[in-house]
């Protein structure tokens, strides 16, 4: 009996990293195998669909593989593997032409009959040929014999058991032993892949290296037992077993040393090893990933994963059906352990907190704390029970509200009845009903609670603490123990979240008001507004004037629909008889009070029943106003968003009679194109014998919901009411305005006399 050890390290431990091994890192690992003396070296997969030619042990080609392998030591066997189907073998060089000693085909049990095929042209090419049945424990012994006959016509240099699940005891690893042994070909060597599962891989190799076999034997592992899942059987580990035992000559240090290079901060990364869900299908014998995807959605107990994975059929076990698992997942979340009782029925009046558990709540106490105690939010904790004194507690995860229920304050909780509770919970409502947006199911508790708010009317609400899954251990304002550590799960909660919130925000306008990865990939909602009133003082009933036989607030309506960025567009009035007209144009129009002072006021008003990200003034006399001047406002704001309270724009002067006018606002911003002041005087003072470029301001202006909510707080400021300029009032009150230069102009109608001038305009560029 002779006993190689067969490194995979390459590319078992691919499924770790996507096989993103740089050529350095791979020539380095090599490199370090063969001072371990180890007998086989595992460069990778070969793959002609997936597989690259650079910096990854997915190989596209052999040429790839033998550039890395030049000058390494030829009297070590250097491998590859294929799994079925994903290269094609005839493009294989002949084994004189390339590095590769030999090919390891890999297949599943339906694929017999081709596996038997290829395996003869790997071996005509002059390959040894490592035959490797996927999933032993999947052939009934009589098939795992009539196999082994049919293996015994091509006489490969090696034939595997496959431990794939990690779940063969010693006695069945015996089994297949016995029966391999006794039926092979003399000269076909033994070989034995395990995953680690239930930590049998030790065991059964030790197994299989003292038993009395007389054949060669070839035992797979890897470096730190890097590998899918559990992970493989550890190179130092038979190493240092076999050097005591059998007297061999491994050097496990060089592995070490890797270990301590590169292996450390990939376990951190991407965990490997024993855990419940390797556990679980290794007892079930199934497929990891089933497991894993139930454990990765972080809303059931061990005792519920388990209860889904014993309704899984054996036809499917052993290749992974994510479509099944998924529906058996969905139709264990949908069943009801709680009968339906009370409602949850809020102040619509009142705002809306919802305070969600990421780290950001920590880094903004005092703003939270100032809106928990204003009597005017209602506030909400989700899916745990926060450091504040919120009103209530909405529960949607068995695991979550097992965690806190002992804390829970049953007159303040609401659950969904897919939880099991037997406490006297108020309000238990309805989790199918609220699961579901644009026909998805989505179990977050945030998506869950907008889906409530929206039935019961709100139209807006805040979220704290919605960071978004990021993959670390840190994402919890509280010390959370259960968590999600697969990247690639929380890349799909963040996309399926993303959508939901995405879908929703057409429905009710989300405020984040502490930092959240899904901010940025909101659709922003943009509304222009013309506030138009009739009763003004030099103009009575301006915005109806007729301007070539059409009212001009048409005009104006008409031109900025031209925007390309706005996502409605309404004409805010407090004159029933500009809301007539307005109907039987069907153009928009919204009802406000008399007592606006001031269009902002008016666009103020609006914000109170139109939810929006920006709200843009478009100026109701300005009959000709440039839509790209409306869309460049927008821009801004799409760039800077809340960095910025309000957006404005300004133009270069060029007639110099605009400059001493006091109907013209001139503008002073600084290096950053922030606005410092505006003034109807000739600013800024020109002491020196430079030309002053001299702006003017052009009155298209964008406000967040903030900008609103501050300019309503109070009355005209000082600066303000000196000016008669209203954007001042941002500036007296310490907040930034941000400006952009334009290049487009418009004609303001402030008296009768200007619309001559707008006629004039129109004629000249051709219009009606």
């Amino acid at each position: 009996m002779t006993i190689k050890v067969l490194d995979c390290t390459l590319r078992d431990g691919g499924y770790i990293n996507e096989w993103r091994f740089s050529n350095e890192h791979i020539k380095t690992i090599i490199t370090s195998l063969e001072e371990s003396n180890v007998d086989i070296i595992e460069c990778g997969y070969l793959d002609d669909q997936k597989g690259t030619n650079e910096d990854s042990t997915l190989f596209s080609n052999l040429d790839t593989v033998d550039k890395i392998l030049v000058d390494t030591n030829n009297f070590i066997q250097k491998v590859v593997m294929i799994n079925l189907g994903d290269y094609n073998v005839k493009n294989l060089l002949p084994k004189n032409q390339t590095r590769i000693d030999g090919i390891r085909l890999a297949f599943h049990k339906d694929k017999l009959k081709e596996a038997l095929i290829i395996s003869k042209t790997i071996i005509d090419l002059g390959y040894q040929l490592y035959f490797q049945p996927m999933i032993t424990k999947n052939y009934q012994d009589i098939e795992f014999l009539s196999m082994i006959e049919e293996v015994n016509k091509y006489n490969p240099y090696a034939f595997y058991i496959v431990d794939s699940f990690g779940s063969m005891t010693l006695e069945e690893f015996n089994k297949y032993l016995i029966l391999a042994n006794h039926n092979l070909n003399n000269t076909i060597a033994l070989g034995y892949h395990s995953h680690n599962n239930m930590q049998l891989a030790f065991s059964n190799a030790v197994g299989m290296c003292t038993s009395t076999i007389k054949r060669g034997l070839i035992i797979d592992s890897s470096i730190y037992g890097i590998g899918r899942g559990a992970g493989n059987l550890n190179t130092e580990l038979i190493f240092d077993y076999l050097n005591k035992t059998f007297d061999k000559k491994y050097d496990t240090l060089p592995l070490l040393e890797i270990i301590d290079k590169f292996l450390n901060s990939m376990m951190k990364k991407t965990p490997w090893g024993f855990s419940p869900a390797q556990f679980l299908s290794a007892s079930f014998n199934c497929h990891p990933n089933y497991a894993t995807y139930l454990i990765n959605k972080n809303t059931n107990h061990i005792v519920g994963i388990q209860k889904i994975l014993e309704k899984l059929p054996n036809k499917i076990k052993s290749s992974f059906d994510k479509e099944f698992i998924k529906k058996l997942y969905v139709d264990s979340i949908l069943e009801e352990k709680t009968s339906l009782k009370g409602k949850f029925n809020l102040d619509i009046n009142k705002k809306v907190l919802l305070l969600a558990s990421g780290k950001s709540v920590n880094e903004n106490l005092e703003m939270i704390i100032s809106k928990i105690d204003d009597k005017n939010y209602i506030t909400i904790s989700l899916n745990h029970i926060s450091k504040f004194n919120t009103d209530f507690c909405f529960f949607t995860n068995q695991k979550r509200f097992d965690e806190f229920s002992p804390k829970i304050d049953i007159s303040k909780t609401i659950i969904t009845n897919n939880i099991f509770s037997e406490l006297n919970i108020t309000s238990v409502l309805d989790f199918k009903s609220l699961a579901y947006t644009n026909n998805n199911l989505t179990t977050n508790v945030a998506i869950l609670a907008l889906n409530h708010l929206m039935s019961l009317g709100f139209k807006e609400v805040e979220i704290a603490g919605l960071d978004g899954y990021k993959s670390s251990l840190d994402n919890y304002n509280y010390d959370e123990t259960s968590f999600i550590a697969d990247k690639k799960a929380l890349l799909e909660e963040n996309e399926l979240l993303k959508g939901a919130l995405e879908y929703i925000q057409h429905y009710i306008k989300i405020d984040f008001v502490t930092p959240s990865i899904y901010e940025n990939d909101m659709t922003l909602r943009i509304i222009g507004i013309i506030p138009a009133r009739y009763k003004s003082s030099r103009f009575e009933g301006k915005p109806l004037c007729l301007i070539k036989e059409i009212p001009m607030i048409k005009r104006t309506y008409t031109q900025a629909k031209k925007s390309k960025l706005l996502n409605k567009l309404v004409v805010a009035t407090d004159s029933d008889i500009i809301k007539e007209y307005c109907e039987s144009e069907n153009i928009p129009v919204v009802m406000t009070s008399e007592d606006c002072l001031t269009g902002t006021d008016r666009i103020a008003q609006v914000s109170q029943s139109e939810h929006y990200d920006l709200y843009v003034n478009i100026q109701g006399d300005e009959p000709v106003i440039d839509p790209i001047g409306i869309d460049e406002v927008v821009e801004e704001f799409k760039k800077y968003r809340d960095k910025y309270i309000a957006y404005n724009l300004y133009k270069i002067i060029e007639d110099e009679t605009e400059v001493n006018s006091d109907t013209i606002i001139k503008v002073i911003v600084n290096e950053n194109n922030e606005l410092m002041y505006m003034s109807r005087l000739g600013t800024p003072y020109n002491k020196t014998n430079k030309k002053v470029k001299y702006k003017k301001q052009v009155c298209v202006y964008g406000f967040t919901k903030e900008a609103l909510k501050v300019f309503s707080s109070r009355n005209k400021t000082l600066n303000e009411q000196f000016e008669d300029i209203e954007i001042l009032r941002f500036l007296d009150m310490g907040y930034k305005v941000k400006m952009r230069e334009t290049f487009v102009d418009s004609i303001a109608v402030d008296v009768p006399e200007d619309i001559k001038k707008v006629e004039l305009f129109l004629e000249k560029n051709g219009l009606k």
